[in-house]
């Protein structure tokens, strides 16, 4: 006997990550949705894409990330979210810029889990050869040449950074 394969929903399936884990669940034959939404606008290139994966049979499921009713119905579906960066319920002493994207990853997922939504957080915590090439600047590619940011107040003796990105502590 079979066994029934696992409905996925993919939530930014245009990005990075996003449109190889389409590819993937679409080759091992899961019914696959993608998040389709709105706000997308006359984005032609992602436009594009996600008529691509329609047309290789995936689904698309419209709802916006501001539209609460819409985004719960669509992810009742089966949730996989996937956090890229560092996992948020270990970033509790995140400095800013970084301390915003942390708070709010974590209210998605206490919204997850009051919803009662079957879920499996899957946390990638980053890429090394995404940060280490600009010496972990946020606005560039490249490594500065002039100066280097650091953040915090400026007074740290030294500092590391977990996973390249935006949590640093100071050495004791």
């Amino acid at each position: 006997m079979a066994m029934e394969k696992s409905r996925v929903l993919i939530v930014g399936a245009t990005g990075y990550i996003g449109r190889r884990i389409v590819a993937a669940s679409l080759a091992e034959g899961h019914p696959t949705y993608v998040l389709l939404r709105p706000e997308i606008g006359l984005d032609i290139d992602k436009l594009q894409m996600l008529l691509a994966f329609k047309a290789q049979g995936a689904r698309l499921v419209e709802a916006s990330l501001d539209d609460h009713e819409g985004l719960v119905a669509a992810i009742r579906q089966r949730f996989l979210p996937s956090e890229f960066g560092t996992d948020p319920s270990r970033m509790g002493n995140a400095l800013e810029p970084g301390r915003v994207t942390f708070d709010e990853k974590m209210a998605i997922r206490t919204a997850i889990e009051d919803a009662n939504i079957p879920h499996t957080y899957v946390s990638s915590n980053c890429f090394a050869a995404y940060f280490c090439p600009n010496l972990c600047q946020l606005k560039t590619l490249l490594p500065p040449k002039e100066t280097v940011g650091v953040y915090g107040d400026g007074n740290v003796k030294g500092m590391f950074s977990c996973s390249f990105c935006c949590h640093f502590e100071k050495f004791i």
